[in-house]
């Protein structure tokens, strides 16, 4: 940690270069092959990033087209991807004008490739057999585990159980709160779900385990207070920090399925999914517990007036290849941010430059790098503090 100290002194020293960070990589994430007339076979993709990405050009094909025995599906000019959104390709017969590479998805299994218009292979994707109600999904949007999911998610998110608006600033007789939502329509019985933070993710805790009976009804929600004990023998209530904290949401198996990032919030303002169930999160007045995020005041983080300096925890963590860091200004200062190995060894440079007062974040592309443990450090005036984060490869 000497060596690391050292070398940090020796960095917030020094100017650097801007390093652009590169966006996060359209994936697969859901496929289905069991297609009829009326319902083909399709494959759906996925943005993580925050901005929008331009896919025309891009290749999608199977083991006919990798074999050379016929051509790859072409994504034509124009196709975007929105931030955090996603995109469907029917891909049993021709989908576009002068396209005759159509290809069906076999039901007894298949392999699907997906490459960027330079021809640089960015996704596979090993297919099972399936049912005619069953696809094959990453779950959660854009994760490394993919699993069979009934029902199908065409073109939207592939887990129906998600946190949904969040409050941390609780007080006596209104503690802080979490609440899910459920973005089926069919009720979803949570029993033995748990909820849990950093305290819990690093074994200092236990997880918050939903009770059995608890349900969540269709396009409905539940909302979970995590302040104190919530249920009887529930010992592992939790505060979440005024100044930020992370929070994730497994399924009974042990799965996670969402996990938050929740900037500093102001006393009267929730982070909330909007529209709800989507993966666009913003701080959000009036709040509106157990009820729609669909109304209401959303505040930019450029409109906000910080009161603290703040480092927030990376997103999602572990990660792979790329995160979100967020951080806090209360006043404008010249900002570093970099990333460093555990011998000290710069890696990156996210911010250089002087930012004025509010809320920022930066993606870290990391797909260049081994996988391990990476600090991460900031430092504006007088202000210096350094966290961890896990690449996972």
């Amino acid at each position: 940690m000497k060596n690391i100290t050292l070398r940090s002194s020796l960095v917030f020293s020094l100017l650097f270069l801007t390093v652009t960070v590169n966006a996060q990589t359209v994936k697969m994430n859901e496929v289905y092959t069991r297609g009829v007339a009326g319902d083909l076979d399709w494959i759906e993709v996925y943005n993580p990033a925050s901005t929008s990405v331009d896919i025309s050009g891009y290749k999608i094909y199977d083991i006919g087209a990798q074999s050379g025995i016929k051509g790859k599906k072409l994504f034509p000019a124009g196709t975007i991807v929105p931030a955090k959104g996603f995109a469907v390709i029917i891909v049993d017969t021709a989908t576009f004008v002068g396209d005759t590479t159509g290809f069906g998805l076999s039901n007894s299994g298949e392999n699907v490739w997906f490459e960027n218009a330079a021809g640089a292979l960015i996704d596979t994707c090993v297919i099972p057999a399936l049912g005619l109600d069953t696809s094959y999904a990453r779950v959660p949007d854009g994760s490394l585990v993919w699993a069979k999911i009934t029902p199908r998610s065409k073109g939207k998110s592939n887990v129906f159980i998600k946190m949904n608006e969040i409050f941390t600033r609780g007080v006596a007789g209104n503690l802080d709160w979490v609440e899910i939502y459920n973005s089926s329509s069919a009720a979803v019985n949570i029993a033995g779900y748990k909820i849990y933070d950093n305290g819990a993710q690093s074994g200092a805790k236990g997880k918050k385990v939903f009770p059995f009976g608890t349900t969540v009804a269709a396009n409905g929600f539940n909302v979970i207070i995590v302040d104190t004990a919530t249920f009887v023998g529930d010992t592992s209530g939790f505060g979440l920090s005024n100044s930020g904290e992370t929070i994730w949401l497994e399924t009974a198996g042990g799965l996670v399925i969402d996990t938050v990032a929740i900037p500093a919030l102001g006393t009267d303002t929730s982070y909330a999914r909007v529209p709800d169930g989507s993966n666009m999160f913003v701080k959000k007045t009036p709040m509106t517990k157990g009820a729609t995020n669909g109304t209401g005041t959303f505040v930019r983080p450029d409109q906000l007036t910080a009161t603290e300096f703040a480092l927030y925890q990376n997103y999602p963590n572990p990660f792979n290849p790329s995160t979100v860091i967020g951080y806090q200004l209360s006043s404008s200062n010249f900002v570093s941010i970099c990333v460093y190995d555990l011998l000290g060894k710069t890696v990156a440079t996210l911010v250089n430059e002087r930012k004025n007062a509010g809320e920022y974040s930066v993606e870290f592309d990391a797909a260049k790098l081994a996988g391990g443990v990476y600090l991460y450090s900031m430092q504006a005036g007088n202000y210096r503090v350094t966290k961890k984060m896990i690449l996972m490869k």
